[in-house]
């Protein structure tokens, strides 16, 4: 039923652009290199770095994930050897720091748990904040330069007790968490991402309640909550708010400072006809509404993509053709540059840069493919006019993913939790590194990545999946205590060579050509709503207060 309500709500816009419904519209070209080895020149001011975060990756860290995982909230996390201790960032960063150096980045993309400095209201752990501002210290004496983030995806527990995000006390109290870090270690921050994915980090908290502190979900209820009334655009409202002010405050305290964002971009279309209202409106809701509330004071947009997801009722969908993350992300590089040039046309003039950009994959198979084909992709988009300013790559070593726990492997380097956390470089690793250090894709590396895929569909390569895939194909947030088995896909997912599934090229390409003819008007009908309700609230006060004028009054 609240599918087919969907439907008919959109169905005037589908109609609208069905005239203009046709296949995946084409991605731009790589410019030639007066080199014949260079595929891509990324020039001397392009910097690349990695990224981390404290629930990911700190020991000693009593926060809302632990105490969700150990409610058994968490995937592929009590069946791992000390999954607490992370890997160990908090007592031995200089492990992390150093592979950071080593892989030839310039830029160490890290964060401050809000939780571990304000363990419960009003108390401030100025020893924590102390070591926070050490760990920085260390990074800076290692030569790189740090991207500062203050909410990556956790809330203490004490604000999730009173409501979290949606609460408008939130602003007040992340503010002053804020304002700490910047007093301590401001100084020594080159870049400032205030949120990570604050439209992520809502939808799957206070929508989905697969995150801490883990609400009891209920199809209407997320709804209601995914809707222009609803928790989620209430918590992204007072995000911004915050935003604005510490936007403010940094500026006050370091008028050169660069303060932006990190904001999560898919490529969304739909699995079949029925799904395409549900990907309208997710690209309506996702897409570009916390940037649309905060670009005006942030001095660069950094973005965060990943790859595809097809829609298919309350969900993605895995679909046999396409080829994934172990974490059930569809790869698709041109996508990366779709959503580049269409933040280009509604942010003319931004600077961008790449916050994140990564792939889980255990057996490193499609990692080097995955990573010389989005820097094309970013490429082709700075050859036509994209401020693209740096490429920041998730990360470093296999850590805690969120609710997915130890199963997806995103890092360029291995851990063996059996083995006091012993790392051992992946071969992506001296890749990255080669990379980040010329600053140019050669052919050689673009061809030699792409075999490794093809050797791999060719043999029935089979990769660790952290996504059931026995229930239909649908794999929702949740993710499973052991892998399954899924073959290398053989597809041609390389930049430019992508050809999707009838529907979806269909889908993909209509949402935002749909979406760009009838966001004026949708906007206008919703200022509209909330003027009338506005003014029956006028009414209705008047008219109270009139019942309550004593008798004789004036009128």
């Amino acid at each position: 039923m609240a599918s087919f309500i969907a439907w008919l709500a959109v169905l005037p816009l589908l109609i609208a652009g069905i005239g203009q419904i046709v296949q995946r519209s084409p991605v731009g070209p790589i410019p030639e290199n007066a080199d014949p080895t260079v595929l891509a020149d990324f020039g001397p001011d392009f910097f690349f770095g990695l990224a981390t975060a404290p629930a990911h990756v700190e020991d000693e860290l009593n926060d809302s994930w632990l105490e969700f995982a150990r409610r058994g909230k968490v995937a592929a996390w009590s069946n791992h050897h000390k999954p607490e201790d992370r890997v160990k960032f908090w007592t031995e960063p200089e492990v992390e720091v150093d592979l950071v150096v080593e892989a030839g980045a310039k830029v160490l993309r890290l964060g401050v748990d809000w939780e571990r400095v304000i363990p419960e209201p009003g108390k401030v752990d100025s020893v924590a904040l102390a070591r926070y501002a050490d760990i920085v210290k260390l990074i800076k004496g290692r030569g790189l330069k740090v991207m500062m983030t203050l909410f990556h995806h956790s809330a203490p527990t004490w604000v999730a007790a009173y409501g979290g995000w949606p609460e408008a006390r939130a602003i007040e109290d992340f503010v002053t968490f804020g304002k700490l870090v910047v007093d301590k270690m401001g100084d020594d921050v080159d870049y400032w991402t205030i949120f990570n994915e604050p439209h992520v980090y809502t939808l799957l908290t206070h929508c989905a309640g697969a995150w801490p502190p883990g609400k009891e979900f209920s199809m209407l209820g997320a709804l209601k909550c995914f809707s222009p009334f609803g928790e989620y655009t209430w918590s992204l409202k007072n995000m911004a708010n915050a935003h604005g002010q510490l936007y403010t405050y940094i500026h006050s305290k370091r008028p050169d400072a660069e303060v932006g964002m990190a904001h999560h971009i898919g490529y969304v279309v739909g699995h079949n006809l029925l799904d395409i209202p549900g990907a309208l409106y997710n690209h309506f809701m996702t897409t570009f509404y916390f940037v649309d509330l905060i670009h005006k004071q942030s001095d660069f947009i950094g973005l965060n993509y990943y790859g595809q997801e097809f829609i298919s009722g309350p969900g993605p969908a895995i679909l046999s053709t396409e080829e994934y993350s172990d974490a059930g992300r569809a790869i698709y590089p041109d996508g990366l540059y779709h959503l580049l040039m269409k933040y280009h046309t509604r942010f003319p003039g931004s600077r961008f840069m790449l916050t994140e950009n990564g792939v889980s994959d255990d057996l490193d198979v499609v990692r080097g493919a995955y990573l010389v084909q989005h820097l094309l992709a970013i490429k082709a988009a700075m050859a036509q006019g994209v401020k693209v300013e740096g490429y920041v790559f998730w990360t470093i070593s296999d850590n805690w993913e969120w609710a997915d726990g130890y199963c997806p492997k995103f890092g360029l380097v291995a851990v063996d939790r059996e083995n006091g956390l012993k790392r051992t470089k992946r071969p992506s690793f001296d890749l990255f590194r080669e990379i980040a250090t010329t600053k140019v894709v050669t052919h050689a590396q673009a061809n030699s990545t792409w075999e490794k895929v093809l050797e791999g569909a060719r043999t029935g390569l089979e990769r660790p999946f952290c996504r059931d895939i026995t229930k239909g194909g649908m794999t929702g947030a949740f993710g499973i205590d052991e892998p399954m088995p899924r073959k290398v896909v053989s597809k041609d997912w390389r930049y430019g060579h992508y050809e999707g599934p009838l529907l979806a090229d269909t889908v993909g390409n209509s949402i935002e050509r749909v979406w760009r003819a009838a966001e004026p008007k949708l906007q206008q009908v919703v200022a509209r709503v909330k003027a009338y309700l506005a003014q029956r609230k006028a009414d209705a006060n008047m008219l109270l207060q009139w019942t309550q004028e004593p008798a004789g009054a004036e009128l």
